[in-house]
C-alpha cells in the first residue's frame, strides 16, 4: 500500500502507469505485427503524430515550471543553451543515422526521447534532472530535425510529387504549430488549476501517443546510404558535411536562416521574462505565447504563397524588416508603463518571433532540391547544426546578460549583434540571385 505523500515519487510512478495502462488497453503488440499505412497516406499520419507530440502543455509556463523545480530564470537560459549545444553535437551524426538506417525507426526513437524527457521532468526536481530532461529533448530534436524532413521529401519523391514539398512541408509545420497553439492556450490554465505535476504528466501521455502512431509509418528503404568499400562512416560524414558547408549556394541557404533564427529565438524565449517584468497576469502568458503560435501557423501556411509572390530578394528583405521591428519592440518594452502599449509591443514581439518558420520552410525546400536522397538527412542536419551553434552561443550568453544587465540593455546588445550577422549573410545570399 502506498502512503499518500503529495508529490512523492512512488505515487507519481503509480499514477503514471495507471494512466498509460487504461489509456492503451488491449493485447501487447510489437513493431513486427503493425501494418504500416501506404506511402500516399504517410505524410498525413506523420503530420498527426508530430502535431500530437507538440502538445507541450508546459511550454507557456516553462519558466514558472523551472522555478517550481528549484531553478532560476538564468538557469532557464543556461539550459536552453545546453539544449542547443546538445543538438549541435548530435545533429550531424543523427542525421547520418537517418541516411544509413530506417528513417521511420529514427522518427519513432525521436518521439520516444521526447516522451522520456517529460517523464523525467514529471518525476524528479532539481537542476540535474531538469538538465537531464533537456538533454533527452536535445537527442530527440537532433534525431528528428534532418530525418523527418528527409522522410517527407523522399516519400513524395517516391510518388513523383517532390515539387509539392514546399507546400507539404508548410502544411506539416502548420499542423505541428496547431498542436502547440492548443497547448499554449490551455497549458497555463491547466497549470493554474491542476498544478505543475499534472501538467507534466499530461504532456508525457500525449507524447507517448505520438510514439504509437509513428509505429504505423511505412519505410522507404531505397534511399538508405551505401558507404563505399574501404571508407569509414566517420569519413563519409565529414565528406558530406564539407560538401554542404562549402557549396556555393547551400552554405548561405544555411547561414542566413541560422543567424535570423537566433534572433527570433531570443525574442521567443524573451517574451516570458518581458511579461514577468511588465507584471502581466500569469493566465495571459499562455495567451501571448498562443498568439505567437497563431502567427507561426500563419507564416507556415503562407510561406509557399509569400515566396512565390515576393521571390527570394523581396521575401528575404521583408523578413529582415520584421526581425528589426521585433527587436526594437523588445528593447523598448521594459521601459513602457502605459498598459495598452505594453500589450501592443508584446504582440509585435510575438509576430517577429514567429517569422523564422517561414524562412526555414523556404530555405529547406531550396536545399532539398540541390542534394541527393542518400545524403539528404545528413545535409539537412548540417543546416540545423549551423542554427544550433548560433542558438547555443546566444542562449548561454543571455544567461549572464540577463542576470547582470537590464532587459533593455540585453535586447539592445544582442539585437545589434544578430542584425549585423544576419545582414552580412543576407547580402551574400542575395548576390547569388537564387530562384
Amino acid at each position: 500500500m502506498v502512503r499518500h505523500v503529495p508529490g512523492c515519487r512512488t505515487e507519481k510512478f503509480v499514477l503514471f502507469f495507471c494512466v498509460m495502462k487504461y489509456s492503451f488497453p488491449g493485447r501487447r503488440f510489437s513493431m513486427n505485427i503493425l501494418k504500416p499505412v501506404t506511402l500516399e497516406h504517410a505524410p498525413a499520419l506523420f503530420r498527426i503524430a508530430r502535431a500530437i507530440s507538440t502538445l507541450m502543455f508546459v511550454l507557456p509556463v516553462v519558466v514558472l515550471f523551472y522555478q517550481y523545480k528549484g531553478l532560476t530564470t538564468g538557469d532557464f537560459f543556461l539550459l536552453q543553451g545546453i539544449f542547443a549545444f546538445a543538438v549541435f553535437v548530435l545533429e550531424v551524426p543523427t542525421g547520418y543515422i537517418g541516411d544509413l538506417f530506417s528513417r521511420k525507426k529514427v522518427i519513432v526513437a525521436s518521439l520516444f526521447f521526447w516522451c522520456a524527457g517529460y517523464f523525467v521532468w514529471y518525476l524528479f526536481r532539481g537542476f540535474f534532472f531538469v538538465f537531464l530532461g533537456e538533454l533527452l529533448f536535445g537527442i530527440a530534436a537532433a534525431l528528428l530535425s534532418g530525418t523527418g524532413e528527409a522522410y517527407v521529401f523522399d516519400v513524395l519523391k517516391k510518388q513523383g510529387k517532390e515539387d509539392s514539398f514546399l507546400k507539404e512541408w508548410g502544411k506539416f509545420n502548420t499542423w505541428s504549430l496547431a498542436g502547440m497553439v492548443f497547448a499554449t492556450f490551455t497549458g497555463s490554465i491547466i497549470y493554474d488549476r491542476m498544478g505543475p505535476d499534472f501538467t507534466a504528466l499530461l504532456t508525457v501521455f500525449v507524447a507517448g501517443l505520438s510514439v504509437v502512431l509513428a509505429l504505423f509509418l511505412p519505410d522507404v528503404p531505397e534511399v538508405q546510404r551505401v558507404v563505399a568499400q574501404g571508407k569509414s562512416k566517420w569519413q563519409d560524414i565529414l565528406d558530406i558535411s564539407k560538401y554542404a558547408a562549402t557549396h556555393r549556394e547551400i552554405k548561405w541557404l544555411m547561414l542566413y536562416p541560422a543567424t535570423f533564427g537566433t534572433g527570433t529565438l531570443i525574442l521567443m524565449w524573451g517574451m516570458q521574462p518581458l511579461m514577468k517584468h511588465a507584471e502581466v497576469p500569469v493566465f495571459l502568458f499562455g495567451v501571448v505565447v498562443g498568439i505567437n503560435q497563431f502567427f507561426r501557423m500563419g507564416f507556415s501556411h503562407f510561406a509557399h504563397g509569400l515566396f512565390h509572390r515576393f521571390k527570394t530578394k523581396g521575401f528575404s528583405l521583408l523578413l529582415f524588416g520584421v526581425l528589426m521591428a521585433g527587436l526594437a519592440a523588445a528593447v523598448a518594452l521594459p521601459e513602457v508603463r502605459f498598459r495598452p502599449l505594453v500589450y501592443i509591443l508584446l504582440v509585435l514581439v510575438a509576430f517577429a518571433a514567429a517569422s523564422q518558420i517561414s524562412l526555414r520552410i523556404v530555405t529547406s525546400s531550396m536545399i532539398n532540391h540541390r542534394i541527393r536522397s542518400d545524403e539528404r538527412a545528413t545535409v539537412l542536419s548540417v543546416s540545423s547544426m549551423f542554427s544550433k551553434a548560433f542558438n547555443g552561443v546566444a542562449m548561454i550568453t543571455l544567461k549572464f546578460m540577463i542576470d547582470g544587465w537590464s532587459l533593455s540593455a540585453t535586447f539592445a546588445v544582442s539585437g545589434l549583434v544578430i542584425l549585423t550577422l544576419t545582414g552580412i549573410a543576407l547580402a551574400k545570399l542575395l548576390r547569388l540571385k537564387l530562384v
